[in-house]
């Protein structure tokens, strides 16, 4: 090992997780393949099949076997190749939460780090026009992987662009705390305003069908709350790693609630550190993991290179007398801050991105410490490690 070049460690883990997501097949075209063809591609192979009791014997079983998986596969890596077209991005605007997710699937699938609950399903709720789910079911193609929107029209699109996935099932409705119907309040349902669409909780999909949950993506425009109330004999039974995405100071108390209510549930929460809603700047993305599995996060080379970079940083809650949220992520975007003066919170100028830039320019973000010094980020690498294993509750040997 050479100490003049310390960066060789960090560039080769970014290589090898980041890399291979832009690997962008060039010649593929600017229009999803069409989800009829896929479908029909596969219903084509499969019909190959035989039975076990074909008379030919299990060597023709074997050759229709692999005929139909290569059929699979060809739809999974039509669709991967689709997710990183121009068509529909899936790392455009969350960066980091998509490789996040994708590298933690294929891990806990290796066998090697126990983060992802083994049984169960994947939820992508809000799906908008469902790359998240659909880059799940691609990375985790013998899982049964669920997705659901209220909006009509990103439904139709979904099974346009994904339907042929065999893994994916696709629903239109929202998620809240007791099953019924809702209403279209704004634009953001994209739908017409007042239209009325199916509510489900999470329980009645999975707790109350015997079926268990292993990873939720939640992005249900402010109704997160809600939603985990509604899915507190799920979490509690499969202990299930999931998002939340939450606008810090658009209502300090219910932001306050929602942290208090996840930890309560038994959960640590991780900011990943990006903005992931506009026109606010503070809009982020929550990683909430069962504080049990705190140990197993060491193991993880996906949770250390994102602590490594900044990336991802757990948030204390005010109960446990620490900086929170709302000292750590963006504290100019308060009402009445430098970023947010004035006394409209929702003002599209409040914590604008011009607002936002000017404020860095006089308050610089805490640097990655791996690009210009050598034995700090190695003692920060180990006060990580030392937390988790803290928060784990075992104490380092």
């Amino acid at each position: 090992m050479t100490y003049t070049r310390p960066m060789n460690i960090l560039l080769l883990g970014l290589s090898f997780y980041f890399g291979s997501q832009f690997t962008i097949w060039l010649s593929i075209r600017n229009e999803s393949p069409s989800s009829s063809y896929l479908a029909s591609k596969a219903k084509e192979d499969s019909l190959n099949r035989s039975d076990s009791d074909n008379l030919e014997g299990p060597s023709t079983t074997r050759k229709d076997t692999n005929r139909n998986n290569a059929a699979v596969n060809s739809v999974l890596r039509k669709v991967d190749r689709l997710l990183h077209s121009q068509v529909a991005v899936i790392f455009e605007h969350e960066t980091l939460l998509g490789t996040l997710l994708g590298s933690l699937i294929r891990e806990s699938n290796s066998g090697l780090v126990d983060l992802i609950p083994s049984e169960g399903y994947f939820l992508d709720a809000g799906m908008q026009f469902g790359e998240f789910g659909a880059h799940m079911a691609v990375n985790a193609p013998e899982r049964k992987v669920m997705m659901l929107d209220p909006s009509p029209k990103n439904v139709k699109l979904a099974k346009e662009r994904y339907g042929a996935l065999p893994n994916l099932e696709i629903l239109q409705g929202g998620l809240g705390d007791k099953v019924g119907v809702m209403k279209a309040r704004d634009a953001t349902f994209e739908m017409q305003v007042g239209a009325e669409f199916p509510l489900y909780t999470i329980d009645s999909l999975f707790y109350e069908k015997g079926k268990k949950l292993a990873f939720a993506h939640l992005d249900v425009e402010g109704l997160e709350l809600d939603v985990l109330k509604g899915a507190i004999q799920t979490i509690r039974q499969s202990k299930p790693i999931f998002t939340t995405e939450v606008r810090v100071y658009k209502d300090v108390a219910y932001t306050d609630e929602l942290m208090n209510f996840i930890f309560d549930l038994g959960y640590d929460s991780y900011v990943i550190n990006e903005v992931c809603g506009y026109p606010h700047m503070d809009y982020r993305n929550l990683l909430n993991i069962p504080r049990s599995m705190s140990l197993e996060l060491v193991h993880s080379d996906t949770f250390n290179l994102l602590d490594a970079t900044k990336s991802i940083f757990r948030l204390p809650v005010r109960k446990e007398d620490q900086k929170t949220i709302f000292d750590l992520v963006m504290p100019c975007c308060a009402l009445g801050g430098e970023c947010c003066p004035g006394d409209d919170i929702n003002d599209k100028s409040c914590c604008s991105e011009e607002r936002v830039k000017k404020w860095l320019d006089g308050n610089k973000p805490d640097v990655n410490l791996n690009y210009y010094t050598w034995k700090e980020p190695r003692k920060s690498f180990g006060r990580f490690r030392y937390r988790l294993r803290q928060r784990h509750g075992v104490q380092p040997q």
